[in-house]
């Protein structure tokens, strides 16, 4: 199978694009609020004008995540990304347990609105959850 990708966003913390009508975000290290706030914008942007309702981020190597983006991501990015349209967000997560529990405080607090939310420990299975 031929993957066609295309890059939405690239800074040190984030690498975000478009993979067969899924979103994808590789999210590294400790996210600034700067970098995040750019790419979560890229992402609403693409979202409402391609019409995508499929997410997969991948926090595997993410560090735990400050109070500052936690809020962002919970009181802005989702938000916006549920009214762009997407439906829902496969979270691959972290090894680490510090960084695990800071993605599931902002990804309970995301089960609001119309983007359904799972979390899992493989790729494989975020696609194909996704793909349902």
């Amino acid at each position: 199978m031929i993957t066609t990708s295309k890059a939405l966003y690239t800074d040190k913390c984030a690498e975000i694009t478009n993979e067969e009508n899924i979103i994808i975000a590789k999210w590294s290290g400790f996210l600034n609020l700067e970098s995040t706030k750019k790419g979560c914008d890229a992402m609403v942007e693409y979202v409402r004008k391609n019409k995508i309702t499929k997410h997969l981020s991948d926090q595997s190597t993410l560090k735990v995540l400050s109070k500052e983006v936690q809020g962002y991501l919970v009181g802005e990015a989702f938000p916006a990304l549920d009214r762009a349209g997407l439906r829902k967000l496969a979270v691959l997560v972290s090894e680490d347990v510090f960084a695990k529990a800071t993605v599931d405080n902002v990804n309970s607090a995301t089960m609001m609105g119309n983007i359904e939310v799972k979390t899992f420990n493989s790729r494989r299975e975020c696609v194909d959850w996704l793909n349902e």
